[in-house]
């Protein structure tokens, strides 16, 4: 049987084990588990010395893959089917999200780390030759690299220091990610900086986010599972997404496919996080603030767990967010949120009750959402317009800009008026 190693700063973690036709199982290291210090990897895979067979380990590991057209691009270049979750992750799994790698039997210990350049000037050059694959498919064109990034979001992992660009090998680890607009969704990229400055202002934890100074729109994204070193040492942090803490396939993060509510999420918080009230306080906060910014896309993947490093055993806390857009800009995309708010998919048929009912739901007191409510959206109000005018001016994009904050506007507006009925 086919089998990779799960390693953690070096260490065996477990093994994967390709059991069958799409079929694997994954077993915790007899090592590891008798190791001072063992910890769970995932919520949803305690630690135990049986493995996990079927559905569980085969969801937890497909949601570290990305996923479809992205998915596609990366499979033809690696020469498999994209339906084969186990080749991608030999052939792609050596920078996931979080702090693991899976490697093939043996290769963690043989790979030799090194930062491989990547000019600007190169890297847009590609862009401008090649019609629409993935970026990631992209740089694969002649390099043999180990990346992945979960969703389906068009996106590049890549070492950033000093204005440099590099693409890591080896054991070597990303510190950003990259990404660019797709032709179907024009000024994407200044519209996922403008929100995740919004954000900031309201209060959100987001990472450090900038335009690239290169004439194709390049955001650069600071990585929040990973910290840097006073000597420039890259170290990983684990973490998981919520579909993954619950023990879903990435095909189930959309709550009217089978996937998780948001009262499910907010009980993950309450059973797994070392802090839940705050947690709780921070993910209601998010949940606000997608309505606020009309982005109906905001799913269960959009929510981590971050598990921290090795040394860290105090459990996991809810991670930064990220992937925040306004999709109510984009012509042709669903109008439904991704999860219900108080039972109610449709946010122009929300109202007063719709919030009351979600607040019940969560265990939350409707005066404390409404308390939460008034305040993110004072704090949003008053910065939402500076920021779309200092991006406009830097770049492409300013129109769009304008228009997210007319949808925050009048967002704002109507939640006021939903939550004083």
């Amino acid at each position: 049987m086919n089998t990779l190693e799960v390693t953690w700063d070096g260490a065996l973690v477990g093994r994967l084990v390709e059991t069958g036709k799409q079929a694997v199982s994954f077993q915790y290291a007899q090592e590891y588990l008798s190791s001072a210090r063992p910890r769970p990897i995932s919520l949803s895979l305690p630690l135990q010395a049986d493995a996990f067979d079927g559905d569980v380990a085969k969801a937890w590991f497909a949601n570290l893959l990305p996923e479809g057209e992205i998915r596609g691009h990366v499979a033809r270049r690696l020469g498999v089917s994209e339906r084969n979750e186990f080749a991608l992750l030999a052939g792609i799994g050596g920078d996931c999200a979080g702090a693991l790698r899976i490697l093939p039997e043996h290769a963690a210990g043989a790979e030799a780390g090194k930062l491989i350049p990547l000019p600007w000037d190169e890297l847009e050059a590609t862009i401008a030759a090649t019609p629409r694959p993935s970026l990631l498919a992209l740089v694969m064109q002649d390099r043999e690299l180990r990346l992945s990034l979960a969703g389906a979001q068009d996106k590049l992992p890549v070492h950033f220091a000093d204005g440099r660009l590099s693409l890591p090998s080896g054991n070597r680890a990303s510190t950003h990610l990259l990404k660019i607009a797709s032709g179907g969704f024009p000024d994407l990229v200044q519209n996922e900086l403008y929100c995740l400055t919004l954000a900031r202002s309201a209060g959100l934890d987001v990472p450090d986010a900038q335009m690239a100074a290169t004439a194709t729109p390049i955001l650069i994204v600071e990585r929040y599972d990973r910290r840097i070193g006073a000597d420039g040492s890259v170290q990983r942090l684990h973490q998981e997404d919520f579909c993954q803490a619950l023990g879903l396939p990435p095909d189930m993060k959309y709550e009217n496919e089978g996937g998780p509510s948001l009262a499910a999420m907010f009980e993950v918080l309450a059973r797994g996080s070392r802090s839940p009230l705050p947690d709780k306080r921070e993910l209601l906060k998010w949940v606000l603030f997608n309505y606020v910014i009309g982005n109906a896309d905001a799913h269960a993947k959009n929510v981590s767990l971050l598990h921290g490093g090795r040394d860290d055993d105090r459990g996991p806390r809810l991670a930064p967010f990220y992937d925040l857009v306004c999709t109510e800009v984009y012509g042709g995309l669903a109008r439904r949120q991704a999860q219900k708010i108080g039972g109610e998919y449709r946010t122009g048929s929300l109202g007063g009750r719709h919030w009351d009912r979600f607040a019940d739901a969560i265990d939350v007191n409707p005066k404390y959402l409404r308390t939460v409510a008034a305040e993110l959206c004072e704090r949003v109000e008053a910065a939402a317009a500076p920021p779309a005018r200092t991006i406009g001016d830097n770049g492409a994009g300013g129109a769009m800009l304008e228009r997210i904050a007319d949808v925050v506007g009048k967002r704002i507006g109507k939640l006021r008026a939903d939550l004083a009925s």
